[in-house]
């Protein structure tokens, strides 16, 4: 090893981490555990189709989703995730935007 090669590793659980580890260098079966984790907690917690999550629920989800990512093993920085989170919020409203449209279409449907 070169005399810098693991200035960002930290000795954590037996094993160095890796402290600049970006959401991009997870695997894609994490990233897709971890989005579709948010996504459904997210859309699950908004009351309103076109509404953001007040901050504090928002962040409560956000912690909750971390617990479980380190009780799975998946090392990433908090950081990371929260990042990433905030980048997806627009598309889980839209999602959840989409989703109450078709319900309402459905039950439109049964009606006639």
């Amino acid at each position: 090893m070169g005399r810098n090669s693991i200035k960002n590793h930290v000795y954590q659980n037996g094993r160095f981490v890796q402290t600049n580890k970006k959401f991009s260098a997870l695997k894609q079966k994490q990233k897709e555990w971890i989005t579709n984790e948010l996504r459904h907690r997210y859309i699950n917690a908004t009351n309103y189709p076109h509404t953001k999550l007040l901050p504090k629920k928002r962040d409560q989800i956000l912690n909750q989703i971390y617990d479980l990512i380190e009780e799975k093993e998946i090392w990433i920085p908090y950081d990371e995730v929260k990042k990433y989170y905030f980048s997806k919020i627009p598309s889980f409203i839209r999602q959840n935007k989409r989703l109450m449209m078709q319900k309402e279409l459905n039950v439109i449907k049964e009606d006639v």
